[in-house]
């Protein structure tokens, strides 16, 4: 019996170990980044384009670290594939060839895009990067590399806004990705606006290119089903 409680023990430590919780009055944005769990085991996000089916490993809300599927197909054709540890949360890659998932663009080092934990009610802190360099990959292969200039990422303070979907009125976080910004981090030509909301992660997306809108999705609208479509290329997801 001594034994098998000194299992339970040494497991319930280990699990311990591998929760994760901010400082007190600060609070955690995976809950904005990410769809809840008890919603993304049977539901996804539907719009005006592709849904999002929302995969998180570890399974949970939320470990120290890990990566998380953003699939815009239930095929899993069309992805985002996103990390986070308790510092900060991350670009990793994206599809390349919307119909071969063999093919990607990965950065070189994660892009840290919003600090992990933020004052609650409060925007989080402006990050710059230097080093935007990234892979193309076919067949699961690193072909070539290219690089997206220096880059300006920020996260606002929570708003409650209208989805104008079934999801309603959702408390939301507007990441801003500028990138292809001068070696100043001035002058950015491309920036990419993500609208997170509370439990359910990205409900809106833009891109503006030189200040214009040039491209936008609309994915609020909650409906019932899952898929277990996954990755091919482990170099697409793994650390």
């Amino acid at each position: 019996m001594r034994y098998l409680s000194a299992f339970v023990i040494l497991f319930t430590g280990t699990l311990l170990a591998q929760e994760f919780s901010c400082p007190q009055g600060e609070t955690d944005v995976m809950k904005y980044f990410v769809m809840a769990k008890n919603e993304r085991a049977d539901k996804f996000m539907s719009g005006s384009e592709n849904p999002i089916y929302t995969r998180v490993f570890p399974n949970r809300d939320f470990a120290e670290g890990g990566y998380w599927f953003w699939l815009k197909s239930a095929s899993g054709n069309g992805f985002d594939v996103k990390a986070f540890d308790k510092h900060y949360v991350y670009m990793r890659s994206t599809e390349l060839v919307w119909t071969d998932k063999t093919t990607f663009k990965r950065f070189a080092h994660d892009l840290p895009i919003a600090a992990r934990c933020v004052a609650e009610g409060k925007p989080g802190p402006e990050i710059k990067i230097r080093d935007t360099h990234y892979q193309y990959f076919s067949s699961c292969k690193a072909l070539k590399q290219s690089q997206l200039g220096t880059a300006v990422n920020s996260l606002d303070a929570p708003v409650l806004m209208d989805t104008r979907g079934n999801i309603g009125q959702v408390w939301t976080r507007v990441l801003h990705y500028r990138y292809n910004c001068d070696k100043a981090f001035q002058q950015c030509a491309d920036e990419e606006q993500f609208c997170l909301g509370n439990g359910y992660g990205e409900w809106q997306w833009k891109h503006y290119h030189q200040g214009a809108l040039v491209s936008s999705t609309l994915i609020n609208n909650e409906e019932p089903g899952s898929t277990h479509a996954t990755l091919p290329c482990a170099d697409s997801y793994q650390p």
